[in-house]
């Protein structure tokens, strides 16, 4: 017990964090878009300001026609960024029938004289321009999707990284330094809030005949039926840990001296019925269960009181679960 304490020890510099959630990992990509959007509206209104100068600068009659080819331009640069690609071939269409009858209204004697052939070339300048505005914007709004798909896909690779550095390989479960980290915020919770957790040291017993007779890949194999029973019968909330060897703890917030004997005595029973590999000697769990309603002095504290009742289980014959009472701070 010493030397398992003297371990944890010495992880007393991690801070306790949070379980990593899945909503991590999106937060870069959340400020990006952010970004990425204050950028598009600030090209917008500088565009608009540059646009509203260049008008002020022309005649009456030249204004009025730069002004319906930008509100045009505007219309299916905006159609561009917000739809697909039918939606946005459309709008060009539209935007330059409406651009053409707009000029058609506005200039209507003049343009009756115009030869069909100039008012088909004036057309197709129409649609080539707002054609391009589209493939420009809709080329534009299909790298800014790539890079945030990809800032997505690195968010979470990093998450990924960031988990499985903090989870046991054979089991899944929670490592012993994630565990230190975790307990540690719970004890600081009870200490500042009064919220009460419960913690569990659970020691197999009969896992050494197993390696003896069986060999170390069928040790290994019971660890992972091991640490299945465990995580399946876990609260969201609760945190499953391998401490190392055969050791395991649960950390349970929010669980009372009632609630966490009753989860303790589950846990025994699950473990003496779990589907080990046939032909193995028995396995059961020897429990300790400690129910936190005043915050214990530390992490090696709270861990030694564990192991205590652990050991005391052991005595008594395993198989079994001794509750201890709460460490006073």
């Amino acid at each position: 017990m010493l030397g398992r304490l003297g371990r944890i020890g010495r992880l007393g510099r991690w801070r306790a964090r949070p379980a990593p959630s899945a909503t991590d990992g999106h937060g870069a990509v959340h400020a990006s878009a952010a970004r990425l959007s204050t950028l598009v509206g600030r090209l917008g209104v500088g565009f608009l300001a540059a646009a509203a100068c260049m008008i002020l600068t022309l005649d009456r009659r030249a204004g009025a026609d730069v002004t319906l080819a930008l509100v045009h331009m505007a219309i299916v640069a905006i159609a561009s960024w917000r739809f697909h690609s039918v939606g946005r071939w459309a709008t060009v269409g539209l935007a330059t029938a409406g651009w053409s009858a707009g000029q058609l209204i506005a200039r209507g004697a003049v343009i009756a004289d115009t030869a069909t052939a100039d008012l088909v070339w004036h057309v197709g300048l129409r649609l080539a321009a707002l054609a391009s505005v589209a493939a420009t914007v809709g080329a534009g709004r299909a790298a800014v999707r790539r890079l945030l798909r990809t800032e997505d896909a690195l968010a979470l690779s990093l998450l990924r990284e960031r988990d499985s550095a903090r989870r046991d390989r054979l089991t899944r479960l929670w490592n012993s330094r994630y565990l230190h980290e975790a307990l540690e915020g719970e004890i600081y919770r009870c200490r500042r809030y009064g919220r009460p957790f419960g913690l569990l040291v659970v020691d197999l017993d009969g896992f050494k005949a197993v390696n003896d007779t069986a060999g170390h890949e069928a040790g290994d194999r019971v660890l992972q039926v091991v640490g299945r029973v465990i995580r399946e019968n876990c609260r969201t909330t609760d945190i499953p840990a391998r401490l190392g060897g055969d050791e395991f703890a649960v950390i349970l917030p929010e669980a009372s001296r009632l609630t966490v004997p009753r989860y303790a005595l589950k846990l025994v029973d699950l473990l003496a019925h779990a589907p080990f590999p046939s032909g193995l000697p028995p396995v059961t769990a020897s429990v300790g269960a400690i129910a936190f309603e005043r915050a214990p002095e530390s992490v090696e504290a709270a861990l030694g009181a564990a192991d205590e009742a652990m050991y005391a289980a052991k005595r008594e014959g395993k198989n079994r679960v001794v509750v201890h009472d709460t460490v006073p701070s």
